[in-house]
């Protein structure tokens, strides 16, 4: 373990020189961490912004029509919570997980925030709409995703070494593949545990080179 912790290390020493041609590593681990820390602090601020998103909007969230701003105002509440803990769960992950390696986005994956902030008004997304089977597909998308890369992370060492020998430096591809076997890792057990609470729809820091963790090794053998 104390060797990988290492080899990880290295490879985030060097990952804004060797990468830096695609992306800005660097600037994208302070933005993740930036944002991870405003979420896991003010997190907290959906309870009341989602209860007045509910008395405001005074919407029935199942047929999307007028009712109530007091039946919006407790559906708001729970809704509240739920954002809450999602915006406090991923912003741990970023917070502490701002040198790992993300997917790039996370489009269809996942309930997306009403906005960036938890003090911002955005767009509520429903479960309900256009129907309840394809409302919940993102959900399911964010456990499937999190399976993958949680049980099938270590191909990654494999696949970046099979790459980075073909690039002619097959030691930095043994390093960025246990850097991305870690961060799949984290990545992994996040989507697990926060499947069914909301998401940011976009990540900043490094991306996977590939959507699935065995995609580069699977095709190194071709």
């Amino acid at each position: 373990m104390r060797k990988v912790v290492v080899a990880v290390l290295v490879v985030l020493l060097f990952a804004p020189a060797a990468f830096a041609s695609t992306y800005d590593t660097g600037q994208g681990m302070i933005d993740k961490a930036k944002r991870g820390a405003i979420n896991l602090f003010t997190g907290i601020v959906e309870v009341p912004m989602q209860v007045y998103k509910g008395y405001n909007n005074g919407l029935d969230l199942i047929e999307n029509k007028p009712l109530s701003k007091g039946v919006g105002a407790i559906l708001g509440l729970f809704r509240g919570f739920g954002h809450a803990a999602g915006r406090m769960g991923w912003g741990a992950i970023e917070l502490f997980g701002f040198w790992a390696v993300n997917h790039e986005d996370n489009d269809g994956v996942g309930i997306p925030f009403d906005a960036e902030y938890a003090w911002e008004e955005g767009e509520q997304y429903s479960i309900f709409k256009p129907t309840l089977s394809e409302g919940v597909k993102p959900i399911g998308r964010k456990l499937v995703r999190g399976l993958a890369d949680a049980f099938g992370g270590v191909a990654e060492i494999p696949g970046q070494a099979i790459r980075g020998k073909n690039e002619g430096n097959v030691w930095l591809g043994i390093g960025k593949g246990l850097w991305f076997w870690a961060s799949r890792a984290i990545y992994g057990l996040g989507d697990i545990m926060t499947c069914i609470v909301p998401n940011p729809p976009d990540n900043p820091g490094y991306p996977f080179s590939t959507e699935l963790p065995w995609t580069e090794f699977t095709e190194g053998l071709k």
